[in-house]
């Protein structure tokens, strides 16, 4: 089915509309979820969530260990800055916890569930972004959360499981159910909205819980999860830093502590890693050069060049993609506008991004684009058709003569609409890229060797 506004929805819950299942059931005392994510040093760290008093031991052949409280339950109020029509307070009722991955321990035991250490070269990777249900009243946009062609989420978890992948990557955007499904719409009927907990099980948590214990993941924030949303449950259950959760606290104007983090690497072999950079609160709008926000953005891009010295491969991940296309309903090529773009620009003129960034992967734009560049500039990788409603198109044709950029001259343009995710596979010469639906089919394949993309 596709998506549809709110007037259309509405007639379609009064005829047609499938049957609501029931609500999802409480929560129950326990363990949640339990994973394994890439964390700042670089670092792999043991996540888990608990309705249990306590945080749970990890257990594994000759040792064992305590993990330590990130953030207890506790009611927050709304997300400051949040303007949803309909606000509540933000309700946790589950227990983060970490525990640092042990060296030289292969697995570990977590309250039933066995996971396993990150691999030593990291050659298949998942890619999936932009996956939760939408439901905003400021938008009158309301996506049929209990549809699975409409919500197809779960489909695309199951898909990555069969790949079998050593490294899970997720763009950002994980929660989008901010808002009440309106009374009578049948196809999101009984979904949790709000920013608490409950949301954040229903949009990712529950139908990630097999792909979160099957492989270690690196979490991307995207703007769904900047402190004037998501970001109190990104802070307590995703944030990369370790110890302690970080709270969404005002540093001055308009600008929130919570909403800066430093970017960090991620190690995928001797030769290659991520760069990982927050982008969640930029959004497309550019601080002024003389404030407090411009300098530290700068600051971050200073540090991904430094980052980017360490590795002969790198690929640099954050949310907002500068090089891209924005959809739309004719499939008319137009740039998406990023407010990182004039900062990028700052720190790289011309190139965008430092000598030994190969390729940059975002989300945000829910469809797939892979655009490779005849001009020096790195391939861009836009991932975002993991299950949240999309709208628009891009004219790959119309495309192909569209300058990104002064200068950025493209040679290789692939676009899909269709839900889905995508599969990196190391290659001797870099990387090989496979797109594919919801259900498995295969929609593209494209080979990276240094920056060049042909597909």
């Amino acid at each position: 089915m596709k998506h549809l506004a709110l007037p259309a929805l509405l007639a379609l819950a009064a005829c047609a509309a499938p049957p609501a299942p029931p609500p999802a059931p409480p929560l129950v005392v326990g363990l949640q979820q339990a994973w394994v994510q890439a964390v700042a040093g670089p670092a792999w760290a043991v996540r888990a969530l608990t309705a249990d008093a306590a945080c749970p031991h990890i257990s594994w052949s000759g040792g064992g260990a305590a993990m330590t409280e990130r953030s207890a339950p506790g009611e927050e109020g709304p997300p400051p800055g949040n303007k949803e029509p309909e606000r509540k307070p933000t309700s946790f009722t589950l227990r983060a916890c970490e525990a640092p991955w042990p060296a030289g321990v292969a697995s570990l035991q977590l309250g039933g569930v066995t996971l396993q250490a990150p691999v030593a070269e990291l050659r298949r990777i998942v890619v999936i972004g932009d996956t939760g249900c939408r439901l905003k009243a400021s938008d009158r946009d309301f996506q049929g959360c209990n549809d699975a062609s409409d919500w197809p989420f779960p489909r695309v978890l199951a898909l990555a499981l069969r790949l079998k992948p050593d490294l899970v990557v997720h763009v950002g955007d994980y929660h989008y159910r901010e808002s009440p499904c309106p009374a009578g719409m049948a196809v999101c009927a009984g979904s949790p909205w709000g920013y608490g907990d409950d949301t954040w099980q229903a949009d990712f948590f529950q139908p990630a819980r097999a792909l979160l214990a099957a492989a270690p993941w690196v979490f991307v924030r995207g703007n769904h999860e900047a402190c004037t949303r998501a970001g109190q449950g990104w802070l307590r259950y995703l944030d990369a830093g370790t110890g302690p959760a970080r709270a969404c606290s005002a540093a001055g104007p308009g600008v929130n502590d919570g909403d800066f983090t430093a970017p960090f690497a991620v190690p995928l072999s001797p030769r290659s890693q991520l760069i990982v950079f927050d982008s969640s609160e930029i959004g497309s709008r550019t601080p002024p050069r003389d404030s407090p926000a411009w300098a530290r953005w700068r600051q971050q891009l200073d540090h991904v060049a430094d980052l980017a010295q360490g590795s002969a491969q790198s690929l640099f991940v954050n949310h907002h993609p500068s090089l891209a296309f924005s959809p739309s309903l004719t499939g008319a090529p137009s740039t998406v506008r990023s407010g990182l773009t004039p900062l990028l620009q700052d720190a790289i003129p011309g190139r965008l991004f430092p000598p030994g960034v190969q390729a940059s992967l975002h989300g945000h734009i829910h469809m797939h684009q892979a655009l490779g560049f005849a001009s020096n500039h790195p391939v861009t990788l836009v991932i975002g058709n993991g299950g949240s409603a999309a709208s628009g198109r891009v004219d790959a044709a119309a495309a192909l003569s569209y300058e990104l950029a002064p200068g950025a001259r493209l040679e290789t343009v692939r676009t899909h609409t269709e839900f889905g995710l995508s599969l990196l596979t190391a290659t001797p010469e870099g990387w090989q890229l496979q797109a594919f639906d919801a259900l498995g089919q295969p929609l593209s394949t494209c080979r990276l060797a240094g920056q060049k993309l042909s597909c």
